[in-house]
């Protein structure tokens, strides 16, 4: 019986923490001043930028709506960027900890 993890499900785990770690760092941290705090913002949460444009769509269609689209897209669309990482970086250090062992 094999208790391995797959590595999709390790992303998981890792992009929820480096999730929680940007907002952390956004939100309680609150990095430098206005004009910093929105590079941040952009970097640590790189899915505000697809999220604003979409939003933007969808404010002219029903703007109450607008904000809770805008939020639910910035989660998810970050944790799609963090899960990518998380999974390339995995895959990776698997196969160089596979060639080297040989």
């Amino acid at each position: 019986m094999s208790l391995r993890i797959s590595d999709c499900k390790w992303a998981c785990v890792a992009a929820f923490c480096l999730l929680g770690i940007a907002a952390f760092a956004m939100f309680v941290i609150r990095p430098g001043g206005f004009e910093t705090a929105i590079g941040w913002f952009f970097l640590l949460l790189p899915g505000s930028l697809p999220a604003y444009v979409i939003s933007d769509r969808v404010y002219k269609l029903a703007p109450s709506v607008e904000p809770v689209i805008y939020w639910t897209l910035i989660i998810s669309l970050s944790f799609g960027w963090y899960w990518g990482i998380s999974y390339i970086v995995i895959k990776i250090s698997r196969a160089v900890v596979r060639s080297v062992r040989r």
